[in-house]
């Protein structure tokens, strides 16, 4: 009797549990979600690994979504300029073809992993406009964006805790043969001292924290940042969620990161003060564009003043706070920033260009392929330091993908911003456009 009560209670429940779980695998938006926050990880020192492990498994399910999805559907013909993104990737692969006896099979496996994640891009994240509805895209985005300003919040405060606790944390060893060291805390190179805590890198840091200011940004201009919250506890969250990622934006020192910032805040500006309706007189948009240059000068003087004033101070503070809290750090000597920029500190783009274009001679049409650059050598400087990719990602996709591969993806990146530009001008002096004219800001400041 008791057998016949729980084969009645559990064959439902296993019936259930089998729709949800074929519900997860075949929704494209829970595939961007997943792929999304896989890539916030891999940015975290120690999970770095981990999440490479999870690649492989987003890749085949990429792979199983692509058939069922695009092909089988037939959703594939609906994105526009789709043409490109295949000849770019099919061009990818015949590189990884040409390059395959070189580390055979480790290359030509990682080189395969880069062909497929290009497609999970191009597909999945591009593909949206094949899958989702206005009010869908609306949904999804907003989750995206949640998920990425939330939990980088999360870890830009874990991070700052750690350094009032102790400046640097080195954990080091050996897993299966292979050495690792990660550094927590505040990176070191010489004079330059920058703001790191439990990324990879500060330039990492940097990134995720410009993107998460953008989203906050979408979040306030479509109303859901704490939507339930009262307008005061809102008010207070938004002002700690923006001072913790721009804290950690100028703290890491990234140039190209505070660049990247400063664009996204002139392209708004521009947006909402310039107007091209031709209704409006001679005289009303010679005082817009007016507004507009004040605004610029304004903004541009006062995220300068920060960055300087941040920098300068910040050490300061957070070595009275770990003194008053008693923890065993000494912060006294913590000056972030790089004192003398030179070719170590990240000054050294004509070394990186040089070796690219020594190792885009190997072959020039094709190209070498993503995880072959070691192989002819890595760049290397004075004190030792040595790097594997040249810190451009233009330039890493010609010598990668060479001319053939290079062409179609530099003639979709060109289409796209065009269609962007047109978009964003015929938008001009219009209200209630939610948050598309800062999406297009945002590409275009990247």
């Amino acid at each position: 009797m008791t057998f016949v009560y729980l084969k009645g209670w559990i064959v439902p429940f296993v019936s259930l549990l089998k729709i949800k779980i074929k519900n997860f695998f075949c929704s494209t938006s829970t595939f961007r979600l997943v792929f999304v926050f896989n890539l916030l990880l891999q940015s975290l020192v120690i999970l770095d690994a981990l999440c490479c492990v999870v690649d492989l498994f987003i890749l085949l399910w990429f792979i199983f979504l692509f058939k069922k999805e695009r092909l089988d559907r037939g959703t594939l013909l609906k994105i526009n300029y789709i043409e490109l993104p295949f000849l770019f990737i099919f061009f990818s692969f015949i590189t990884s073809l040409i390059n395959l006896k070189i580390n055979f099979p480790l290359n030509f496996l990682l080189d395969l992993g880069m062909v497929l994640h290009s497609g999970a891009c191009f597909f999945m994240f591009y593909g949206m406009q094949a899958d989702l509805n206005k009010e869908s895209l609306k949904k999804e985005t907003t989750k995206i964006f949640k998920l990425i300003a939330f939990a980088n919040t999360l870890f830009v405060f874990i991070s700052l805790v750690l350094i009032l606790i102790k400046k640097q944390i080195v954990i080091e060893g050996n897993l299966f043969g292979n050495a690792f060291k990660y550094i927590i805390g505040v990176h070191k190179v010489f004079s330059a001292q920058r703001f790191t805590g439990i990324y990879e890198n500060p330039n990492i840091l940097a990134f995720c924290s410009v993107v998460s200011l953008i989203f906050i940004h979408m979040l306030v201009i479509k109303q859901e940042f704490f939507k339930n919250s009262k307008k005061s506890k809102r008010i207070f969250l938004l002002v700690i969620f923006v001072s913790l990622n721009f804290l950690a934006l100028i703290l890491s020192d990234s140039r190209a990161s505070f660049l990247f910032l400063t664009v996204y805040v002139i392209l708004n500006l521009f947006n909402k003060y310039t107007s091209l309706n031709e209704s409006s007189t001679l005289k009303q948009k010679l005082l817009n564009f007016f507004v507009f240059l004040c605004s610029t000068a304004f903004a541009v003087l006062v995220l300068v003043f920060l960055r300087q004033g941040l920098q300068e101070n910040v050490a300061i503070m957070m070595s009275n706070v770990s003194s008053s809290f008693g923890f065993n750090n000494d912060l006294k000597d913590l000056t972030f920033g790089r004192i003398d920029y030179n070719l170590i500190d990240g000054n050294g783009r004509l070394e990186l260009l040089k070796k690219a274009l020594d190792i885009f001679k190997k072959n020039p049409m094709f190209g070498v392929g993503y995880a072959n650059a070691s192989y002819f050598g890595p760049i290397n400087f004075e004190s030792g330091l040595s790097l594997c990719n040249f810190h451009n990602g233009y330039v890493s996709v010609l010598v990668f993908s060479g001319i053939l591969g290079f062409l179609p993806f530099f003639a979709f990146l060109c289409i796209i911003t065009f269609s962007l530009v047109r978009s964003l001008l015929k938008s001009l002096g219009k209200r209630n456009l939610g948050i598309f004219p800062s999406c297009v800001c945002a590409v275009l400041s990247y």
